[in-house]
């Protein structure tokens, strides 16, 4: 089941499962921007990571001395959302604690994601509520595919991303899906990182420490679309591989494991611990150009 949102610019649709957003149209050219899914690259949109980001060390995290297993990315982009309100221009989607989920996950929780459109901007907010006493920890985070190139007769290296303000920081490495510790510095002083086709032979790059709190994906000089991931204290980019058509601009709350962790979920780099009775907020936003 899905549903659909429009406004004078944007149409958007979302799938009950996962409550992923799976198509983001400018109206005026009939442009879809979300990469459309397919088992030759990969077989999701713009799934929610929740409620870890990554691959946990062994597969495996502890919680008051109890091992839990877990997949990569969590569990809530492979579960029913419900749709619990809609309005002209929203669409908000649940999911709570059940059985199911605290088999792998032993805390009460309940995650929202709420769709917002606002003249050409698309704003995904994340609400995460704590309906219990005990502390809820938790990583969240976006995984939005954007379609690159955009247009028949483009290559996906006429593109590039450019960030908000000129940046010297270097990326934490994944090894088969870990970081073990090596870093690899990838500008200095630059704003724009080109998009070759070999930018994602070590799989996905993990920035910490941006001081701009945007990205552009651009064609040559001219920007596509920007996304906003202010507050967010980590941004990954990935694709596939060096052909699929598709990139993917990720704001986090979290990371995936250090290959040395101890897996105790509480001592994860990057989690939330949302104290009892406790609410947390925040969101992305995405303009179209």
């Amino acid at each position: 089941m899905k549903a659909t949102l429009e406004n004078t610019c944007l149409r958007i649709a979302v799938k009950e499962k996962g409550g992923e957003l799976c198509s983001l149209v400018k109206k005026e050219t009939q442009t879809e921007y979300i990469w459309q899914a397919g088992p030759d690259y990969w077989n999701r949109h713009a799934p929610v990571l929740f409620p870890i980001v990554g691959a946990l060390k062994d597969g495996i995290y502890y919680h008051l001395g109890k091992g839990y297993k877990m997949g990569q990315h969590g569990l809530a982009r492979d579960l029913p959302f419900r749709l619990v309100d809609r309005e002209a221009n929203k669409l908000v989607y649940s999911l709570k604690s059940n059985p199911f989920t605290r088999e792998r996950y032993p805390f009460e929780f309940e995650l929202q994601i709420a769709y917002s459109l606002r003249d050409n901007q698309l704003t995904t907010t994340y609400r995460v509520i704590n309906p219990s006493e005990q502390t809820l920890f938790f990583s969240i985070g976006g995984h939005p595919a954007f379609n690159c190139p955009l247009h028949k007769g483009e290559k996906r290296s006429d593109y590039q991303l450019v960030f908000e303000q000129p940046e010297t920081i270097s990326i934490q490495r994944i090894i088969n899906g870990f970081r073990n510790g090596a870093w690899e510095q990838v500008l200095n002083g630059e704003r724009r990182l080109p998009i070759t086709d070999s930018l994602f032979d070590k799989d996905a790059l993990i920035f910490k420490g941006l001081h701009s709190s945007s990205v552009s994906l651009s064609k040559g000089e001219e920007p596509v679309l920007t996304l906003d991931f202010s507050g967010f204290p980590y941004l990954g980019i990935w694709s596939k591989s060096s052909t699929a058509p598709f990139v993917c601009i990720e704001p986090w709350f979290g990371v995936t494991d250090h290959t040395k962790h101890n897996r105790q979920l509480a001592e994860k780099e990057g989690i939330v611990a949302l104290e009892g009775w406790g609410e947390f907020r925040h969101g992305y936003t995405v303009e179209i150009h």
